[in-house]
């Protein structure tokens, strides 16, 4: 199976694979999709957790993990 997006039909939402709310859901719950598209299809919408629509595909990176990046605003705002 090659899929990139987890969704659960209990709450019709799509997410990334690692998403903590959807990780949570029972397996017999979870419907697996290769893209957004298939997902927006069924009546899926997306996750307001990991926004699987928003930023590069994969898994999905908490705030913390993202700040190490560099910060969030720069000084020229």
């Amino acid at each position: 199976m090659n899929a990139k997006f987890n969704a659960y039909t209990t709450t019709r939402i799509v997410c990334r694979p690692n998403c903590p709310p959807g990780r949570r859901t029972k397996p017999q719950n979870r419907r697996y999709f290769g893209s957004l598209k298939q997902a927006y299809v069924e009546g899926f919408r997306v996750c307001l957790v990991c926004k699987p629509s928003e930023g590069p595909p994969g898994p999905w990176l908490p705030v913390k993990e993202r700040e190490k990046d560099g910060p969030l605003f720069s000084g020229n705002n």
